[in-house]
């Protein structure tokens, strides 16, 4: 047997013990299995030691049978490889289960232990084509939509710049707490901003700014979520993106128990997103997580903290220096808007310098006959913003 059979978790669920124990007897040293005894049972390890690659699980169980089962597994996991165990006698039902469920194999109860091997290694196989083809279908968006926001956060640098600066801080937060399907966050920080360019310029900087704007305007801003899911939703398998584009104003509901990782990742988006919102208007360290710590309910649990650990209060943010422009370096943020000789923005103020963003002033320098731009601005600079790249 494989190694990544071995690495691969697979649940059974059956309310029969001695069937529970027979399947670890003949498959425990070749399988990593896991075995609940009801559907109840099964959906709390499925979700306390998932993910699994292959789920099976018996039709007629009490309290909850395996079409119920299955339509909760699904809710969590659509990726998961389910097989149905079931007796000639349910077999009509179990069908509908399966054409209502996405089941991968129907296995006849009893079970001889050499076929169900093999059925599980083909369960496994499958499992591993699923993961490549989202894997590629994953970074070949993601690489895309990257490229295509390095374009925007130049052309558009209000809230392109913004969303570049959120979606890495997000990445941060994501891998102190935890957080799968990084591909989702990337994806869903780009959309949410997106929506913002369907506002003409001048409420653009308003907006960004926080300035106040016409009641009739904010209600259209409060719309941008659903402007976007419409937007989008004709793309295919995008719908898991658009699902944390629609919550990222939310606050976070820990006694919602669907969607749970949908709302972790929005509300790791919401958090990036106010740090970022208040540390580009100027202010301290100390001062962003006194505010964000009277709002602490808002986000998702932990959040805070794992903030602290990767922007450290003790820090007390960056230094103001002023410098010539020329000699901007990769790591600085802009404590000024910077503007072009007649007024036109580049960059708002916030924006952390990169080797692109360089690249940026560099070719503007390179269609006037004059440097267009200030010759001194203000900047800052953290340890937070060393090494930042896109």
């Amino acid at each position: 047997m494989t190694s990544s059979s071995q690495s691969e978790k697979i649940l059974f669920v059956d309310d029969e013990g001695s069937i529970l124990r027979a399947f670890k007897l003949t498959l425990g040293r070749e399988f990593t299995l896991f075995f609940a005894s009801s559907g109840m049972e099964g959906l709390d390890v499925f979700q306390k030691e998932g993910p699994f690659a292959v789920v099976v699980f018996d039709f007629m169980m009490p309290q909850m049978n395996g079409a119920e089962f299955l339509s909760e597994i699904r809710k969590l996991d659509q990726e998961v490889v389910a097989m149905l165990l079931t007796g000639a006698a349910n077999f009509d039902s179990a069908s509908q289960a399966i054409r209502n469920g996405n089941i991968f194999r129907l296995l006849s109860k009893p079970c001889n232990g050499n076929e169900l091997k093999e059925h599980l290694v083909e369960a496994l196989r499958h499992y591993h084509t699923i993961r490549a083809e989202k894997d590629m279908l994953a970074q070949t968006m993601n690489g895309a939509v990257r490229a295509i926001t390095s374009i925007l956060s130049a052309s558009k640098p209000l809230y392109f710049g913004r969303a570049l600066r959120v979606k890495r801080l997000a990445f941060q937060l994501a891998k102190e707490l935890g957080a799968q399907e990084s591909w989702r966050l990337e994806l869903a920080v780009t959309f949410y901003y997106l929506g913002y360019l369907s506002l003409p310029e001048e409420v653009q900087e308003q907006v960004y700014h926080k300035q106040d704007v016409a009641p009739g305007l904010q209600d259209i801003i409060r719309g941008i979520p659903t402007f976007m899911e419409s937007m989008l939703q004709d793309i295919p398998r995008l719908d898991e993106v658009i699902e944390v584009v629609k919550y990222v104003d939310h606050n976070f509901d820990p006694s919602t128990m669907e969607e749970q990782e949908t709302l972790k990742l929005a509300s790791i988006i919401r958090l990036s997103k106010h740090y970022d919102e208040v540390a580009s208007a100027g202010h301290a360290r100390p001062m962003i997580f006194e505010w964000l710590l009277k709002n602490r309910t808002i986000y998702l649990p932990g959040g805070l903290e794992a903030l602290s650990r990767v922007r450290p209060y003790a820090d007390g943010g960056p230094q103001v220096q002023s410098v010539d422009l020329k000699d901007l370096c990769q790591g600085m943020r802009l404590k000024d808007d910077l503007r072009m000789s007649n007024g036109y923005l580049i960059a708002p103020k916030g924006t952390v310098v990169t080797d692109r963003f360089l690249g940026v002033l560099q070719n503007y320098r390179l269609c006037y006959a004059g440097d267009p731009f200030p010759p001194r601005i203000e900047v800052t600079m953290g340890t937070s913003y060393l090494g930042t790249s896109d």
